[in-house]
């Protein structure tokens, strides 16, 4: 009785092509993973105008708490050291850029984004959320 058995080239080209398709897998999943940071960014800017809202409210119609003048980071107390941290661990740990305007009634908040290599995802206090080409300089996303 003769047993079938497969080739030696048999193997090698199932294992190519096993190969192969995990190459092509692996290259969308990275891409799908850099996407889903520039998400989560996105989200975590939001949650910084959210909080801003909330702190010009508190604090008498004005900005004072957002952003951390001496850096141009957001602020370190509260829920702004918590959200710039979530910025930083999605973005790669680049700075969060943050200005307010001289009578602190206006912010503005800008990221890098990760997936869309040189680009800057801004929120500002008019409500105003726009992908930018450069980081921010002032209290406006421009």
């Amino acid at each position: 009785m003769k047993q079938k058995s497969f080739t030696l080239i048999e193997l090698l080209v199932v294992v190519a092509i096993i190969g192969l398709l995990t190459t092509i897998v692996l290259v969308n999943v990275r891409g799908a993973k850099s996407k889903a940071h520039d998400a989560n960014i996105q989200s975590s800017m939001h949650q910084v105008r959210n909080a801003a809202e909330m702190s010009y409210i508190r604090n008498n119609e004005s900005y004072t708490e957002v952003c951390d003048e001496v850096n141009n980071t957001l602020s370190n107390t509260g829920e702004f050291s918590y959200l710039e941290e979530a910025i930083k661990k999605d973005n790669g740990g680049q700075d969060v850029k943050c200005f307010e305007s001289a009578d602190k009634k206006d912010f503005a908040v800008s990221s890098p984004m990760v997936a869309r290599t040189g680009k800057h995802w801004c929120v500002e206090s008019a409500g105003l959320s726009i992908e930018l080409d450069n980081p921010i300089s002032s209290a406006i996303c421009q």
